[in-house]
């Protein structure tokens, strides 16, 4: 039987760096990342906002096939399992799996501007981009949309997954800062690798 340890934080916040950072330096531990499994991730910018003026329903997002592969490795695993996820207990079908949940803390403007550049060096790696002002179109109806969607969204898990959290770690830390700070929370959970 293994611990789930849900790692949550608004996008841009570093939950995938810290998540890798625990996985490169840990043994026996395997990560989830909700967003793999998040239908929402692909609807439009109208589709998001219509989500929201429903009141923003975070059962609402199918996270189900999540759920059941997480409880499997929490199950038959023996070690620690991250889960990555911007909404932790917040979630109805997360809720009952989580162990232990970590929130990393950011001010709104530092996870957009964090958000920003990491997709700005995508579209400038890619070869599809190379050639298209496409990504430059997307990445300015992100931004319009920040003001409509993104920016409630930050400020309700916040205030809602923060509060449902067992930690609360400053996202300003380095990766390996955030890590270690994780690893205190839980001691002798996490081995570090030789």
């Amino acid at each position: 039987m293994s611990h789930v340890i849900a790692i949550c934080g608004m996008m841009g916040s570093g939950k995938s760096t810290a998540v890798a950072h625990l996985l490169k330096s840990t043994p026996d531990c395997v990560a989830f990342h909700e967003d793999e499994y998040n239908p929402a991730l692909k609807q439009s910018i109208e589709e998001v906002q219509a989500w929201w003026e429903r009141g923003a329903p975070v059962g609402e997002i199918d996270l189900s096939t999540l759920a059941a592969e997480l409880q499997e490795a929490s199950e038959n695993f023996d070690g620690v399992v991250l889960l990555e996820t911007q909404f932790g207990r917040l979630h109805p079908n997360l809720r009952p799996l989580i162990d232990l949940q970590c929130w990393i803390d950011v001010e709104p403007d530092i996870a957009l501007a964090r958000k920003i550049a990491q997709l700005a060096t995508q579209f400038a790696e890619s070869p599809e981009s190379a050639s298209s002002v496409a990504p430059l179109h997307w990445l300015a109806e992100f931004c319009k949309s920040y003001f409509q969607t993104t920016r409630k969204l930050f400020v309700r898990q916040r205030n809602d997954v923060s509060g449902q959290s067992d930690i609360v770690i400053g996202g300003d830390r380095s990766p390996a800062d955030v890590c270690e700070q994780v690893r205190i929370a839980v001691p002798g959970l996490f081995r570090k690798a030789a």
